[in-house]
């Protein structure tokens, strides 16, 4: 069998990598069955791949053999002040014929990366949905690593009643008053990310942003809070809002909610506080008539990787990272 050509990805082979990605979608969602279902349709998957083309800066590769494409991969650089100097690859921007995944995903990213280096971007990204072991192989084999896990609930099991809360403690929804209480909520997730074994930074600029931004959230008026409290003090948040969908969105169906800002404060843990406060979100969420909640943790975070498994979360893709030593910009040898 002749090797496949790696060559630049033209507007023209949109149609036949939307055929590529319909079918790696309905792969996925056999064993993964809350993912959206439009995806599995040709045209439903070529939007998808013409959107993320589309997007300011992004770049694409294509392998061709015999003028037949067997895959592709699209990815788009990012600078800002979080991610630093990074590329990221989306779901829609990576599909392979399923018989040479692992050929096909190595020489793409060669191919696809190599200007990226050029230009001194060393932070690589690919979210990647996590039932085609093939693919995530393929991307291990690069040297890139589970970083966030992404994943969905189905609410249509949920009591929708309002759940009891353990003895001692009120669970209510927030208001307008409890500005302060999720001020100190807000350092709740990322404390746990500074230590081990997940060892995430926390810029000391962003700390009092995100103590506005928690406390705001009583404001929007899409945005559910859940508080719990104990002898009069916060001890612990959760809330839910709409996703943010888009056109080449794979991972989230549309009019699914997003669950966030969640966690119990170490003094309070080990009481059923957050096992309450997730019974609530669902519960409310349910009775609001969303079919599904989304959330991601860090997949280092230990506490959080088992908690929201055993409230129901199911795993869908992975976030994965390949961070380049910057040396190689001027560490060649001689």
């Amino acid at each position: 069998m002749n090797r496949f050509e790696i060559v630049p990805f033209e507007n023209e082979m949109v149609a036949d990598a939307g055929r590529l990605l319909a079918q790696r979608h309905r792969r996925d969602r056999a064993t993964l069955p809350d993912l959206p279902a439009g995806f599995e349709a040709p045209d439903a998957a070529a939007a998808a791949v013409s959107a993320t083309l589309e997007q300011s800066g992004t770049t694409g590769v294509a392998a061709v053999r015999d003028s037949q494409l067997m895959g592709y991969m699209l990815g788009r650089p990012t600078i800002d002040t979080l991610w630093g100097r990074s590329a990221w690859v989306r779901p829609a921007g990576c599909a392979t014929d399923p018989a040479e995944t692992h050929d096909l995903v190595r020489s793409l990213y060669a191919a696809l990366a190599t200007p990226w280096v050029e230009q001194g971007i060393f932070f690589h990204f690919a979210l990647m949905p996590l039932a085609d072991r093939a693919l995530l192989d393929a991307w291990y084999s690069l040297s890139f690593g589970i970083e966030q896990v992404q994943a969905l609930q189905s609410l249509a099991a949920v009591d929708p009643a309002p759940p009891r809360a353990p003895a001692g403690v009120e669970i209510r929804r927030a208001g307008p008053d409890d500005k302060e209480a999720l001020r100190t909520m807000s350092s709740v997730i990322w404390r746990q990310h500074i230590g081990p074994p997940v060892w995430a930074i926390m810029l000391p600029e962003m700390v009092s942003e995100q103590e506005d931004g928690w406390a705001e959230l009583v404001d929007e008026k899409d945005v559910t809070m859940f508080l719990a409290f104990v002898d009069g003090q916060v001890a612990g948040s959760q809330g839910y809002w709409p996703h943010e969908t888009s056109d080449h969105d794979l991972l989230v169906p549309q009019d699914s909610a997003t669950m966030s800002v969640a966690g119990t404060l170490p003094d309070y843990r080990g009481r059923g506080i957050s096992t309450a406060l997730s019974r609530a979100v669902l519960a409310a969420a349910r009775a609001e008539g969303y079919p599904i909640l989304e959330t991601d943790w860090r997949s280092a975070n230990l506490l959080a990787a088992n908690f929201w498994q055993s409230q129901g979360y199911q795993p869908v893709a992975y976030r994965l990272v390949r961070r380049i030593d910057q040396r190689i910009a001027w560490a060649r040898g001689r």
